[in-house]
């Protein structure tokens, strides 16, 4: 997506002087700052849904100074930024965020925390002037952010819908499709990311099944070295950005896993029937590099990848288009409704983490907080017990310490009893 350029509203020479330089493309630098620092994020590799929020929140504060001030972004002060945050906090719209069906600027509707990070994205922006490029003499942004009080934020994180293990028993037996199956039973029983789920490979799935054995087999596809030797899990990949190349695929999704060496994840029985019963009914794959035939298709062939997207995810779910997905179907999702109140696809890592702890969540069983830990694939500490015991490169360590308490913790939604 190319970026505006910043309108012509001043002349090159009173670009030049606003503040101090010694960098030799000045007037370059400063007509289109925003454009320049996309194109060094994109160089390092920062992921796309990244840079998109970035450049529109840029935008929204670029497009702000102009109406409300005429001024340029290398040239003001704290104030304007301080009056940035009161235009988010109260203001009824945005000036360059529209609706995608529509030229209408939409209305502002920001949680604390959102607008928090908006103005963060500032205060790593004016960095980069200030002390990458040596454009300005002072950081705006992180002056203001620094005087506003405390109480400015509420950066507690968003309330959840509280779920009791029977009624999400009853939804979970309610979904008639064996890909919702899948997903849903692969997201509750794992706490994995969505962009985790769709870079999931066949060969980091190891299944204990004839069926599955012959697939694989008939594929020419051999099992990842980490789970070869483990029936029945499966190894999630450590953390790597979007336009990587894992076994010959590009992603257009990153994973977010902090474990460096990833992580093995025990597979219960109910979770492989699901897992069976979906790649039994699933078409073919063939538009991969033969070891990166993913687990998870889109229902409908997508040219030269059928890889399930995280958008895809998102529309079978919640919704795409007029297409209803089984969370709206269920009433438990609904466009505008308040985070608090609504059920969303990264709900079931969150409703993973929290219902395995003792005497916290709305389940009698739990698992040891190493273990919670470790699934989700949290960055270890290299000093700590935990890291010690929670390891996947030696079996009789891994089976002990996570399979077995994992097994006897997980919860359990009979789905096919």
């Amino acid at each position: 997506m190319a970026d505006r350029e910043t309108p012509q509203k001043w002349s090159d020479e009173q670009i030049l002087q606003m503040d101090t330089s010694s960098s030799t493309d000045v007037l370059e630098l400063k007509r289109k700052p925003i454009q320049e620092y996309i194109r060094r994020k994109r160089r390092y590799g920062k992921e796309a849904e990244y840079i998109k929020k970035t450049r529109t929140v840029l935008r929204e504060f670029e497009s702000f100074l102009l109406n409300e001030f005429e001024s340029h972004l290398c040239d003001i002060d704290d104030t304007h930024v301080a009056a940035f945050n009161e235009h988010l906090r109260t203001g009824d719209r945005y000036y360059t965020i529209t609706k995608t069906w529509s030229m209408e600027p939409k209305n502002i509707d920001l949680l604390d925390r959102t607008r928090y990070e908006y103005l963060s994205e500032l205060v790593e922006f004016y960095k980069w002037l200030v002390e990458d490029e040596g454009l300005l003499t002072q950081n705006p942004a992180r002056k203001a952010l620094n005087d506003l009080p405390d109480s400015e934020f509420d950066l507690s994180p968003p309330g959840r819908p509280r779920i009791e293990i029977q009624e999400m028993k009853t939804f979970v037996q309610w979904l008639s499709t064996p890909i919702h199956r899948a997903i849903i039973l692969f997201l509750l029983k794992t706490g994995v990311r969505i962009g985790e789920l769709v870079n999931l490979d066949l060969c980091c799935l190891h299944l204990e099944h004839p069926i599955y054995e012959a697939t694989l087999e008939r594929r020419g596809i051999s099992l990842h070295s980490a789970i070869r030797s483990s029936p029945d899990t499966v190894f999630l990949e450590g953390k790597y950005q979007a336009d990587t190349t894992i076994r010959g695929e590009t992603r257009t999704a990153g994973n977010k896993r902090q474990r460096a060496g990833g992580t093995l994840v025990p597979i219960d029985t109910e979770l492989k029937t699901a897992l069976l019963e979906y790649l039994l009914t699933r078409r073919c794959a063939h538009s991969h590099p033969q070891q990166a035939r993913p687990v998870f298709l889109n229902r409908q062939g997508s040219g030269d990848n059928d890889r399930l997207t995280q958008q895809s995810v998102y529309g079978l779910l919640t919704e795409n288009g007029a297409s209803e997905g089984v969370l709206k179907q269920y009433g438990w999702w609904s466009k505008g409704q308040p985070t608090e109140e609504k059920v969303t696809p990264h709900y079931f890592r969150h409703y993973f983490t929290h219902n395995h702890r003792h005497n916290q969540g709305v389940y009698d069983q739990y698992m040891p907080e190493g273990v919670i830990a470790y699934i989700r694939g949290d960055s270890p500490d290299g000093e700590s017990v935990r890291e010690q015991t929670y390891r996947h490169d030696d079996w009789n360590v891994w089976e002990r310490y996570v399979k077995r308490p994992y097994l006897a913790g997980i919860y359990q939604f009979g789905v096919y009893e």
